[in-house]
Formats: C-alpha cells, sequence, structure tokens
C-alpha cells in the first residue's frame, strides 16, 4: 500500500518484511519441520515473533533459527515504529474531559486507600 506520492509508510516497509520472513521461513522449514505445513503456519511463527514469542511452532533447521533471530531482532523495532504517528503529527494529549478526570481521581483515592489499609494489616 502506498501513499499517493508513492512513499512508502512504516507499517508497509512492516507488512513486506513480515510476509517475506514468513515465505523464507516456509521454504526452509516446511520439507522438514512437521509443524510448518502451509504458509500460514510460517506467517504466525513470524508474526508471534515480531511480539511476544509464543507459538506452538519451533524452528528445526540452521536456516529457521536465522530467520527467526533476525525476525526476533527487527521486528518489534519495526512494528513500534510502524504504531508511531507519521512525521509531523504530534501525539494527542492525555483525555481533558472533565468527568472522566474525576473518575480517574476517584480510582486513584481508591487505590491509595486500599494500599493503606494493606500497609496497615502488615
Amino acid at each position: 500500500m502506498t501513499t499517493a506520492t508513492n512513499t512508502r509508510t512504516n507499517l508497509d516497509r512492516l507488512t513486506e518484511f513480515v510476509t517475506q520472513s514468513a515465505a523464507a521461513f516456509y521454504l526452509v522449514e516446511e520439507p522438514f519441520n512437521p509443524a510448518v505445513k502451509t504458509y500460514l503456519d510460517a506467517l504466525h511463527y513470524i508474526a508471534t515473533s515480531l511480539s511476544v514469542g509464543y507459538a506452538n511452532i519451533f524452528p528445526v533447521t540452521q536456516a529457521g533459527k536465522a530467520i527467526g533471530a533476525m525476525v526476533m531482532m527487527v521486528g518489534p523495532a519495526m512494528s513500534a515504529k510502524a504504531l508511531d504517528p507519521p512525521q509531523g503529527e504530534e501525539r494527542s494529549e492525555a483525555p481533558s474531559d472533565p468527568k472522566l478526570l474525576g473518575k480517574l481521581d476517584e480510582a486513584i483515592a481508591e487505590l491509595r486507600l486500599l494500599g493503606a489499609t494493606m500497609a496497615s494489616q502488615k
């Protein structure tokens, strides 16, 4: 997906990285790894490697392990960058809704009271 000026966004780069990494992982693992039967299995492994690293699929080949290591090193940073606001745009400030702020103040007061109660029971 590109913008009208034909520049790639960080999300475009992340999407390309994930799909190509999944394709490479599938090609090297499918002949040897019984857990990788389809491209979607490989995509599942790569997608989980971008964040928590939880999957029921593990690489069994040296090339698969190298691909997994690369994704685990570079992927989280690419994901974070893709979720950042575009350059020139600032992040929105905290909400200034008086009702919401009042509720937050009430919640903080309750937490402080709970903390004091727990501390006095020690």
